[in-house]
């Protein structure tokens, strides 16, 4: 699979850990992964925006930011920007404990609620600063036992994080979100195969046509148009993953013409439907 648009990032694996410290201003522009990632601050002056929630991070917090969601972030030079960023296969968390129907509800709660931003409490921050040091040591063990004491750590990092109480941004003054937009991300995401233009969606948050493009645009960096369309063929990816048809995939979405749909796809993915393979290559992050 190629990259193309403001994609950034491969995984061939279950998970990649990085631990980063940077010194010099670094600014990354709106981008999205097909992938988890959790990102663990430790220092620095940075500003973070996720779909249209926006926060100075302060050391301790916490992002949890679902695939497919947009997001960029700027760390200025005045201090070391250090963090863990960890890279998590959807599918994978989805297979751990099925029973309790996978370790994914932190992304799963990201995603619905458009709020990544979590503020943890002391004993919490150092019970993940410690989970991730662990983890780090552990995929640099070059012990035979090493993987599966990785795997015990992710996977009880992962169960520390569902178990967290669902407090997110919106409890914490300085994230800052544009409220009405956020409520019409929230409902694009659960209505992806519906009509979604411009005039429904203003229509129905009570804003003028040209109002709702201009706020939406400052709070994602996208029209609305180009943010839906990106968001159908994310979903359509999951669907095709997951062993749908093309076909099917395209109607769920929300494209009613399958050669628009096929023309779109590989557009963004450098890949018909049905060759589609979202496990394809492997690049790290610089953000």
């Amino acid at each position: 699979m190629q990259t193309t648009g403001n994609e950034r990032g491969y995984l061939h694996e279950r998970f990649r850990l990085f631990h980063t410290v940077d010194q010099n201003e670094l600014k990354v522009d709106w981008h999205f992964h097909t992938f988890n990632k959790l990102v663990f601050f430790l220092s620095g002056h940075v500003e973070y925006t996720v779909e249209s929630e926006s926060a100075v991070l302060a050391p301790g917090d916490l992002l949890t930011i679902a695939h497919g969601q947009l997001h960029r972030m700027h760390a200025w030079a005045d201090q070391p920007y250090e963090r863990y960023i960890l890279y998590l296969d959807s599918e994978y968390l989805r297979s751990l404990a099925p029973e309790a129907g996978g370790l994914n509800e932190s992304f799963k709660r990201a995603r619905a609620s458009g709020r990544s931003l979590i503020k943890l409490g002391d004993s919490q921050r150092a019970a993940v600063h410690s989970l991730l040091m662990r983890l780090e040591q552990a995929t640099r063990d070059p012990s035979p036992y090493a993987p599966a004491l990785s795997q015990a750590l992710l996977t009880e990092l992962l169960i520390f994080l569902c178990q967290l109480p669902d407090s997110r941004a919106a409890d914490h003054p300085e994230a800052k979100s544009d409220s009405r937009i956020a409520e019409a991300l929230h409902y694009i995401q659960g209505h992806l195969g519906e009509d979604l233009s411009c005039d429904a969606m203003a229509k129905r948050l009570h804003m003028s046509r040209s109002s709702f493009q201009h706020r939406f645009k400052a709070a994602t960096g996208r029209s609305p148009h180009a943010y839906i369309r990106l968001k159908r063929l994310l979903y359509a990816s999951e669907l095709l993953a997951a062993g749908a048809g093309a076909m099917e995939a395209g109607v769920k979405c929300g494209y009613k013409d399958h050669s628009a749909f096929c023309h779109a796809f590989y557009e963004q993915f450098g890949s018909t439907p049905s060759a589609f393979d979202p496990m394809d290559g492997f690049a790290g992050p610089k953000e």
